[in-house]
């Protein structure tokens, strides 16, 4: 990830890596019928059981697929913001934009739609098992369609291509976002445009609320998201100001704590509903994941990671978002999990993921990549055809 100097926020990789494999815990605990009760069904675990400590303690940190989703999220805003900063935004960038950011993202979502395909045919789906696993059907025409498409809501063949609909929806309105940020300056007034903007997307959870909304399948979730990603744009139009304030710190560790244990905060709430306690818990879960942000490129943080093996999984963690979740539900399905046991099984596979990941990056990803820029290039080469005076068309 560049900044607008050229420079490469190398700690942003390491944390897109570290959120990755997050996910990989996350989706591998929710075969264990346990824990799938939690997030399913809303179920509140015993006091003092294996899934409370897992669940409701800063353990929980090692499995918060939810919120690494959203640091996901804040980190495409800063990122993809930066470029714009750079070079304002023209007619023709802006094509160029669409054109790179079309390719990067659906070449190797379509790649990871015919592998999951693939898995899910060799490997039938049982909704019998009930839980999270049970929610995964075997493909129709009209689930693939939606899971190619992206736009209007994504089937479980691959179920983390659920935020791919959102990426592409900012990806698509960011130049819009980014211009009425210009226009309303709220970069200027970022310490409480972020505040604000965590309250949307808080309210826009609670059911009174989206059904209200037209069309509320996608706009509800619009306003709830959407907000994530300006959060992080808005860190990018003030990075300079904020790496400034980091640099007076002398003691970090109080304040790494505190992002990481408000990023987990709606966990020490009953998951029962969304109500106004689960939106306080939201609304300082967002800030914690706002904070992480903000360390990962402005904090002594940023050093581990830039370690080697952070690095690598930074670099690759598309490609193991993508591909992750097909591998453990397959093998899920093969053994017929139906416990903790499982857990032995899944740490098993991670390092079938992870090689599973480097071949899919290696041919799929980084080729995305390269084609990307090509037609990003080639859009800005473009010269309009020149108007032909009509004398000289009737020569």
């Amino acid at each position: 990830m560049s900044n607008t100097q050229g420079q490469r926020y190398a700690s942003l990789d390491g944390l897109r890596g570290v959120a990755s494999l997050v996910v990989i815990g996350y989706h591998a605990l929710l075969v264990v019928p346990a824990i799938s009760a939690l997030y399913v069904d809303k179920v509140n675990p015993a006091a003092f059981s294996l899934e409370w400590w897992l669940f409701h303690t800063p353990l929980r940190l090692l499995f918060a697929g939810h919120e690494a989703v959203l640091v996901f999220f804040v980190l495409s805003g800063f990122v993809l913001t930066l470029p714009f900063l750079k070079r304002p935004p023209t007619g023709r960038s802006t094509l160029a934009y669409y054109g790179r950011r079309i390719v990067r993202l659906y070449v190797p979502v379509w790649a990871s739609v015919a592998l999951a395909f693939g898995l899910a045919v060799a490997v039938p789906r049982d909704p019998s098992m009930g839980g999270w696993m049970g929610t995964h059907h075997a493909p129709t025409l009209s689930s693939t369609w939606h899971d190619l498409t992206l736009l209007f809501g994504t089937s479980n063949l691959n179920s983390p291509l659920w935020s791919l609909t959102w990426e592409v929806w900012f990806s698509l309105l960011m130049p819009v976002m980014f211009l009425l940020i210009r226009a309303t300056r709220a970069a200027r007034w970022w310490w409480a445009a972020i505040p604000l903007l965590m309250v949307i997307s808080a309210v826009a959870r609670f059911d009174a609320f989206r059904h209200a909304l037209p069309a509320a399948w996608i706009t509800a979730d619009l306003l709830q998201y959407l907000p994530v990603f300006a959060i992080g744009m808005l860190l990018a139009f003030n990075r300079d100001r904020l790496t400034a304030t980091a640099s007076r710190i002398r003691t970090w560790w109080p304040i790494v704590a505190g992002a990481l244990l408000l990023t987990v905060s709606p966990t020490v709430i009953a998951p029962n509903g969304y109500g106004p306690l689960q939106a306080f818990a939201y609304l300082l879960s967002l800030t914690g994941v706002a904070a992480i942000v903000v360390l990962a490129f402005a904090s002594p943080v940023q050093r581990p990671l830039e370690a080697r093996p952070v690095q690598w999984a930074g670099t690759r963690s598309f490609s193991i978002y993508l591909v992750h979740e097909p591998i453990l539900v397959a093998a899920a399905l093969l053994v017929g999990a139906n416990g903790w046991w499982w857990l032995l099984i899944a740490a098993a596979l991670i390092p079938v993921i992870l090689l599973t990941a480097e071949v899919f990056h290696r041919f799929v990803e980084r080729p995305s990549i390269t084609l990307s820029r090509k037609v990003g290039r080639a859009i800005e080469a473009r010269r309009p055809a020149p108007v032909v005076p009509v004398a000289q068309e009737n020569v």
